[in-house]
């Protein structure tokens, strides 16, 4: 028996004829019938578009929910994730409604209006944004101020104090309480440098009742070294030494008593280190315990990188030189950095140029045995390094650098003295990876140099957004740019020349972005990263 197909339609307000087969019924239902699949098709192919347009933006990863009212989107891709909190109003005469359990009607006109609020790195601690730091300067052969900066994003109490073991003359000039409205320097007496070879009381702690960000900067005529210290919530208990090949220096502050350090040494040249009446030599541990504030510097004749620092209980290590000249060119500086936790490091990284015709060493210290590839222009290498050993690279003032890793690597940079003129000297920086950056600053770019410059790494797609103490970057600020791939995106690197004093970067869409702050006198440089953390 052949199969009958029957197509029955239901309605509440109209009462279909039933068993009626005449043409001129069947002529009635048609129409009917026909405009109900046209309907449909209709709503489908506009379901369609609908969903196609909710998928259809740059990474393919954001969400645009079509509906009134306040809601939350989260945007992700390969370097880090964002947050924002997103209100979109819809206004229509004939609307589709929203998609909050609807049926999606026709839409004949709609005027869609969206303002979106992104969560600020400003009010969260991550990075190098802390309560509590532990600041150390390491000795300098020279006379030098040592200063450090703190900066705030309201009203802070701070209260400064080093050991009850500290000669009373020198705690006397340390130790007080202090109400910073914004930013803040405070000068230690040079008597605070550390003496090598030798047990001492010369840390000094910094308690803040909010969060604030701390650099500290040695200074001199024609010497000068900075560094972006880490709060001490974000200390741990293993790190790797960087430095380059003369009078280099480590140093260690304890933060707990009875805190048990080993020092497991990697010496370029394998000469003879003489600490309390025993050698060491390459692979050589020693091992020494300290007490709350206390601390302890190593100075060698020798490059000291891949120099593995291990302890019982948290530590703030610091390493570079006492004041090295490094390619032969220009005269020796002070170089220092608090060195981030081996957990904290990353395996992508952005360099960004030196300006004023001033080369940059790359150095890249592997913490596991890795293979990383490296991009200078249209150049890639692919190197493979055992661990704590080093590869070093050189880019000049016009080219950039991408590194990406297997495995983390500690990637630092040295900028060298100008080639055409006496501007510069080296200086050091702990370069921040791409997974460490964030989308807000505040910073203090130090004050007595010729020029100063921010050097600001970020996705290519979001460069416009970038806003320097809240206003939208001068071109004529910019001294180099340039685009490269790294991690599947296109970035933007850019060097912008900027004033002394109090400085915010951030960007309108909440992207991340790094920063690296330089400046230049003559004979001498001084360099340091927002942050070298990963949030």
């Amino acid at each position: 028996m052949a199969r009958t197909d029957k197509y029955i339609l239901r309605s509440n307000d109209v009462d279909l004829p039933k068993n009626k087969d005449s043409k001129e019924e069947k002529g009635k239902k048609w129409p009917v019938v026909l405009a109900i699949i046209l309907l449909l098709c209709f709503l489908a192919v506009l379901a369609i578009v609908l969903i196609l347009r909710m998928y259809s933006n740059e990474d393919s990863s954001s969400f645009q929910t079509f509906t009134t009212g306040e809601i939350w989107t989260t945007t992700k891709d390969a370097s880090h994730e964002n947050s924002t909190a997103a209100t979109t109003e819809i206004q229509t005469i004939s609307t589709i409604a929203t998609d909050q359990g609807s049926t999606f009607g026709l839409q004949t006109t709609t005027r869609v209006q969206s303002n979106t609020n992104y969560l600020s790195d400003k009010n969260t601690a991550i990075g190098s944004r802390g309560k509590t730091f532990v600041v150390l300067f390491m000795q300098h052969y020279y006379d030098t101020i040592n200063r450090i900066y703190i900066t705030s994003d309201s009203g802070v109490q701070i209260n400064i104090s080093t050991s009850e073991n500290l000669d009373s003359t020198l705690k006397n000039q340390i130790d007080k309480m202090i109400d910073i409205s914004s930013s803040h320097l405070v000068t230690i007496p040079r008597a605070m440098e550390l003496n090598s070879f030798q047990k001492e009381v010369k840390s000094i702690l910094i308690e803040s009742s909010q969060d604030v960000v701390v650099t500290s900067n040695t200074d001199r005529h024609r010497t000068s070294g900075s560094t972006t210290n880490i709060p001490l919530n974000k200390l741990s208990t293993e790190y790797v030494v960087v430095s380059t090949k003369y009078r280099s220096q480590l140093a260690v502050a304890a933060i707990a008593d009875n805190t048990r350090i080993s020092i497991t040494f990697k010496m370029r040249r394998n000469l003879p280190l003489y600490i309390s009446g025993n050698y060491f030599y390459n692979n050589s541990v020693f091992n020494i315990t300290l007490h709350s504030f206390e601390t302890y510097q190593i100075t060698h004749d020798t490059d000291l990188t891949g120099t593995v620092i291990e302890s019982s209980s948290p530590i703030a290590a610091f390493s570079g030189n006492d004041c090295n000249q490094l390619e032969n060119i220009g005269y020796c500086d002070h170089l220092i950095e608090q060195l981030p936790p081996t957990a904290s490091v990353d395996k992508i990284y952005i360099v960004s140029p030196n300006s004023d015709d001033r080369d940059t060493l790359i150095r890249i210290t592997a913490l596991a045995n890795c293979s990383f590839t490296y991009s200078v222009g249209n150049v890639n290498q692919t190197v493979s390094l055992d661990q704590y050993d080093t590869f070093d690279t050189k880019i000049s003032d016009n080219q950039t650098c991408s590194i990406e890793s297997q495995k983390p690597v500690l990637v630092t940079t040295f900028g060298l003295q100008s080639k055409s003129s006496d501007l510069g000297d080296p200086s050091m920086i702990v370069v921040p990876g791409v997974h460490q950056y964030l989308n807000y600053y505040k910073i203090v770019v130090p004050s007595g140099f010729i020029n100063s410059y921010v050097s600001i790494m970020m996705k290519h797609s979001s460069k416009d957004f970038l806003q320097f103490n809240g206003t939208e970057i001068r071109t004529e600020d910019i001294v180099f740019e340039r685009q490269l791939f790294a991690n599947t995106f296109t970035y933007n690197a850019r060097v912008i020349k900027v004033s002394e004093g109090e400085l915010t970067a951030s960007t309108v869409d909440g992207e991340r972005f790094g920063l690296i702050c330089t400046g230049v006198a003559t004979a001498t440089a001084y360099g340091f990263s927002g942050n070298s953390l990963l949030p």
